[in-house]
């Protein structure tokens, strides 16, 4: 089957006048890989920030499993929010959409309020992409950190100001190796071209469908029973996994990845109405939890370190000869229950 341009799926489909079915059409065509050998879709690039274990390259999967009668998305593991984004801006879908991480949280509804946004933005501007103000950012951020999560420090390291706190978020995360949250710099990032880019990138984005907010997925479920839900949890960590260690808010402190309640996510998925595509990592253990549902297995690059060429000690140790990370995904679809 002959598959249509950008150009011509746009003037077949103008988009005010396109239902969900026709704007998946449209988007799944643009988003197509024209690889023979590679990815079915290319990674989706309209999300304002990296983030690890974000689903760029799993965009076009998820969405071909989404029902075309939906009008109304939950989702209570943001992140960086790809899914989220393709959901409200390429389909037009309401998403509401919610993280445990409050420091991301307050990023995301500053950057989704038009005043504050420009607030972050200049305040971005004047900050200089070198290792010197990476590393006084990083300070600032790890000293509220550790006050509010654990206390540690005086009270007078609190950052009060959530316009800052979400600048120094941003300028911290997205110039760091993986990315990762009070990581170290990356020296592809970190330079004046590209934080530039990065910083139009960031000027330009707009997302009027999608809300967010903080709270825990167990509250979400208890309170949209009937909605339609996209679910990307921590990864399970366990017999099988190839997933080793946590990494949200970051590997070296992992506490909303650690301990992660997957049984409790489970249970309260077998009891929800509105149906669901939950994204995991692909391991025994999540394959006997979700046995009922349909389960589909795409692969893709991680996205992870896009941009670095080194190979870890980790790897390395294991024989690979390649810094690019091979994906061990399972999307599982719960249909929607009357």
């Amino acid at each position: 089957m002959k598959r249509l341009s950008s150009a011509q799926v746009q003037f077949l489909f103008p988009e005010e006048e396109l239902n969900l079915t026709e704007k998946k059409r449209a988007f799944l065509s643009k988003l197509m890989s024209n690889s023979p050998r590679g990815a079915k879709y290319k990674r989706y690039l309209g999300a304002p920030i990296r983030y690890p274990g974000g689903k760029s390259f799993a965009v076009g999967y998820i969405v071909e499993l989404l029902p075309e009668n939906v009008s109304r998305v939950i989702s209570p593991f943001l992140g960086g929010g790809s899914v989220e984004v393709a959901l409200a801006n390429e389909l037009g879908l309401k998403v509401i959409a919610f993280d445990i991480f409050d420091i991301l949280v307050n990023f995301w509804q500053v950057l989704l309020d038009p005043k504050r946004k420009g607030e972050m933005l200049a305040i971005l501007w004047q900050l200089k992409p070198d290792k010197k103000t990476y590393e006084e950012v990083k300070d600032a951020l790890k000293r509220h950190w550790r006050f509010t999560q654990y206390g540690e420090g005086s009270r007078e390291s609190i950052i009060t100001d959530k316009v800052l706190l979400a600048a120094y978020f941003y300028f911290n995360y997205q110039l760091s190796y993986g990315p990762g949250f009070l990581g170290w710099p990356s020296s592809v990032y970190l330079n004046g071209e590209t934080y530039r880019g990065l910083l139009d990138k960031l000027e330009k984005f707009e997302a009027p469908n999608l809300e967010v907010y903080q709270a825990d997925f167990r509250d979400v479920l208890s309170r949209y029973k009937d909605d339609f839900m996209y679910l990307d949890p921590p990864y399970y960590i366990g017999p099988g996994s190839k997933t080793f260690r946590g990494i949200y808010p970051m590997r070296n402190f992992p506490i909303h990845h650690h301990g992660f309640p997957h049984e409790t996510l489970r249970d309260m998925l077998k009891e929800h109405k509105g149906g669901f595509i939950l994204s995991y990592n692909d391991c025994p253990t999540i394959r006997d939890y979700y046995e009922e549902y349909e389960l589909f297995f795409p692969k893709w690059h991680y996205s992870m370190g896009l941009g670095e060429t080194r190979i870890g000690k980790y790897r390395k140790e294991r024989g690979s000869d390649t810094h690019r990370k091979e994906s061990h995904e399972i999307l599982i679809y719960g249909r929607p229950r009357a």
